[in-house]
């Protein structure tokens, strides 16, 4: 299991550090695209940057890996020396080493003998087939290239607005030098999406789909180009659209992580989760040593529900990747759902000693909440916020864990109105959110303003109808405000909708109506 972290630029500024975080970038699609075939497991280039995995230690509490690659770019003169290591990340151990030394204008040479030198410290049988594959360009100019590989870069951090005028630029340079670079649109239209999704302007949108679908008509069997529609398709509601381009994305590229999640994701909006279910499995069956399938779809499971089935793929991400510190956490989720709450602290103080999470922490304080330990219950919380000061949902659950701590019931009022103010930043972002709107109306309610806690409960009821969670929230809404009858009648619907029954019956707040002929039935089988 392999992690490539983002090469190091030495010195060259923003251009050079863009260089080498497209180098990265290609080299994983490049090595996934071998794991087919081999004992190797590559993790994807975007789970690297959305956890900000940066060391070898990093990269094995995160992802579990045996095996880091790592490196650093240098510049003399008009040379580029990159030196790269493979690494044991358990004893930090070099396991191999190499350098390159090759003049900054020949990209085509940097890429393919840093991709060789990997395939060799790696010991991986290559067929010819698959050779080609690890050769190829999308262009013969050797500037678009490098181009693009800035592009690439600019994209691996593109939560910074500047990164992502810059990949747009960069893009479009690439094209001006070849016309016909299909992966350069791709890249274009990538950048132009994560524009839109930054400030909502649409017509980043309309720019993106010109530049997806010049992608395709210029080179249909291009990967990039697929699931570069596919995900402004699945963004923009044209579903049956999307699948059709992730679909295509796979055939081209069957080990393309991105392509499955999209084409799962998607499946879901459809409201087609038997054919999510399946697609996840796909990826599993695909690459059966690979912890991410099993954890996606362990994920899937307990969005919908399945707790004891998404309890046995996070068991499997952790026997794939025992220093998982996620995968202990998610399983604990599973076994609070399932009421396995001491089986969950155990989990979670596992995790935390791997390493300290935000949502380790809340899942802990979950746990200590159902089983009515709320000092424990309050700590956890603290802890969770102090590790997240945005995570509003931390901040709700802190709130109701100072309620029942008589020394600390004083500090529920500001921890309610932090999630208030946190979750009025969510909705101005998206207005149709959900889980934001329920549970600022919880924190309404426990404020003590009524009217704002309904109508934000209505709104999310309206977005979602009977939804599980939504349900739930009402039901604590009305039991706030004693109101016995409507809070039994929304438990009901949310138990009925999947919601776990045995943490909606030993939540602490539904103490008072636990006598009650009707929340009894609510929980007997049928």
């Amino acid at each position: 299991m392999l992690a490539i972290l983002p090469f190091r630029a030495l010195e060259g500024g923003a251009e050079a550090a863009s260089f080498t975080d497209g180098l990265t970038a290609t080299l994983t699609t490049k090595l996934t695209q071998l794991t087919d075939n081999q004992s190797l497991g590559v993790i994807s280039a975007s789970e690297i940057q959305a956890k900000h995995a940066t060391t070898a230690d990093q990269a094995y509490a995160e992802f579990g890996v045996n095996l880091v690659l790592e490196g650093s770019l240098s510049t003399s003169g008009d040379l580029m020396r990159i030196n790269y290591e493979l690494v044991d990340p358990r004893t930090h151990r070099q396991l191999r080493a190499e350098s390159i030394t090759l003049p900054a204008s020949e990209p085509f040479a940097v890429q393919d003998q840093v991709v060789n030198g990997a395939v060799r410290m790696l010991e991986l049988e290559v067929p010819p087939a698959e050779r080609q594959v690890l050769d190829s360009h999308g262009t013969q100019i050797p500037a678009a290239e490098t181009l693009y590989l800035q592009g690439r870069g600019y994209l691996q951090n593109y939560d910074r607005p500047e990164n992502n005028d810059s990949a747009i630029q960069v893009f479009q340079q690439a094209l001006k030098l070849d016309p016909n670079y299909a992966l350069a649109y791709a890249g274009l239209g990538d950048a132009y999406w994560k524009k839109y999704t930054d400030n909502k302007d649409p017509q980043w949108v309309q720019s993106s789909r010109e530049s997806c679908e010049k992608a395709v008509n210029l080179d249909p069997n291009l990967a990039a180009a697929h699931e570069c529609l596919g995900t402004l398709y699945s963004g923009t509601g044209r579903y049956e659209n999307a699948v059709t381009e992730f679909e295509n994305a796979l055939k081209a590229e069957p080990t393309n992580d991105d392509a499955y999640r999209g084409l799962a994701r998607t499946y879901e909006k459809l409201g087609k989760l038997p054919e999510a279910e399946k697609t996840y499995q796909r990826a599993i069956e695909l690459r059966p040593q690979y912890w991410a399938g099993y954890s996606w779809l362990g994920a899937f499971y307990q969005n919908h529900t399945r707790y004891a089935d998404a309890a046995k793929m996070f068991s499997k991400v952790i026997s794939l990747a025992p220093d998982s510190f996620r995968g202990y956490y998610n399983l604990a989720a599973a076994n609070v759902a399932q009421g396995q709450y001491a089986e969950a602290v155990a989990n979670l103080e596992h995790s935390i000693s791997i390493r300290p999470s935000s949502r380790a922490y809340a899942n802990l304080g979950m746990a200590y909440f159902c089983l009515r330990r709320f000092e424990e219950a309050a700590q956890s919380f603290e802890q969770a916020v102090k590790l997240n000061d945005k995570f509003y949902e931390g901040w709700w659950d802190l709130g109701d864990a100072y309620s029942f701590v008589p020394a600390k019931s004083g500090l529920a009022k500001g921890a309610y109105e932090k999630c208030v103010a946190l979750a009025n930043e969510a909705v101005s972002v998206d207005a149709r959110d959900p889980l934001a709107l329920s549970i600022r109306g919880i924190c309404q309610a426990m404020l003590g303003d009524r009217a704002a806690a309904f109508a934000d409960l209505q709104r999310a009821d309206t977005i979602l109808p009977g939804d599980a969670e939504v349900s739930f929230d009402t039901a604590v809404v009305y039991n706030h405000f004693g109101d016995t009858d409507q809070a039994l009648r929304w438990l009901g619907k949310a138990v009925n909708a999947g919601y776990s029954p045995n943490i909606a019956r030993d939540y602490p707040f539904f103490d008072k109506m636990r006598s009650d002929p009707r929340f009894q039935k609510i929980f007997q089988s049928p």
